[in-house]
């Protein structure tokens, strides 16, 4: 939401789209993102605070997480893919530790078998959970959604929720808009949880399992964004939006260096 707008023409590109593919046009004409990834997405597994698993997924038929102690059993491809999922999916098996996961933990992967299936399509991410347990999504203020069960839903808006805040930002500090900004900076991230809420008197971190998802392109649009505006980062403004990115972006870090 954005209260009140002054443009100039020198900024016209920016002011005047308004759909997911000219606003790729116009990020291309200024060069953005300036990187490119060979994945489209980034997903660490935490157990509370402790990453347990993380991998930069580049596969077509995206990620599936999910617990299982015993190898596969053999069955036709067009039964294992209504069971588990695509079987050319990337496989990211939660780990069992068992001089460190507590009970709990093991009780609640032992829900996870079938898993959740992570795939990016069209710029946006989607989620198809398949096991038992309840899984949640959200940002970090705590705003869920359930995702119900063999359902294929949409968990990270790329075109129609990320870019529309990003130009809005973007107009705003590139000189073209005088603009009270009313919603907060686009994070280019979800969390998933697994079999917990969270919230202010949960966060996310004291819960037993969840994950991180991450956009990388839009990923890459935030780390252009802080260095072209750097003084917005880790900055407080007079509507009180605050930006901090560093932290998530070193834990990405491991993402790239983990065998696919």
């Amino acid at each position: 939401a954005v209260v009140s707008t002054q443009s100039t023409g020198e900024n016209s590109d920016l002011q005047t789209k308004d759909k997911p593919e000219d606003y790729l046009c116009v990020l291309a004409r200024l060069g953005l993102p300036k990187k490119s990834s060979p994945s489209s997405m980034a997903i660490t597994v935490y157990y509370k605070t402790v990453g347990v698993a993380a991998y930069g997924i580049n596969n077509p038929e995206g990620a599936r997480l999910y617990y299982c102690p015993n190898k596969r059993v053999q069955m036709s491809e067009e039964f294992s893919n209504e069971l588990y999922g695509p079987q050319a999916a990337t496989q990211i098996c939660m780990p069992l530790s068992h001089n460190s996961t507590p009970t709990a933990t093991q009780t609640l992967l032992g829900t996870l078998t079938r898993g959740v299936v992570l795939q990016e399509d069209g710029g946006d991410i989607f989620a198809t959970r398949l096991c038992a347990c309840a899984v949640f999504f959200g940002d970090k203020r705590g705003f869920l959604t359930k995702l119900e069960r063999g359902q294929r839903v949409k968990i990270f808006d790329f075109k129609q929720r990320f870019l529309p805040l990003f130009f809005q930002y973007l107009r705003v500090h590139s000189g073209g808009d005088q603009e009270v900004l009313l919603d907060p900076f686009p994070e280019p991230e979800v969390m998933l949880s697994f079999g917990q809420r969270w919230g202010d008197k949960r966060p996310i971190e004291n819960t037993l399992i969840w994950a991180k998802v991450i956009h990388l392109k839009a990923r890459q649009l935030v780390l252009d964004f802080t260095e072209l505006y750097p003084p917005l980062t880790n900055a407080s403004h007079e509507d009180g939006i605050q930006f901090s990115t560093s932290d998530d972006f070193d834990r990405l870090a491991d993402a790239f260096s983990v065998a696919m």
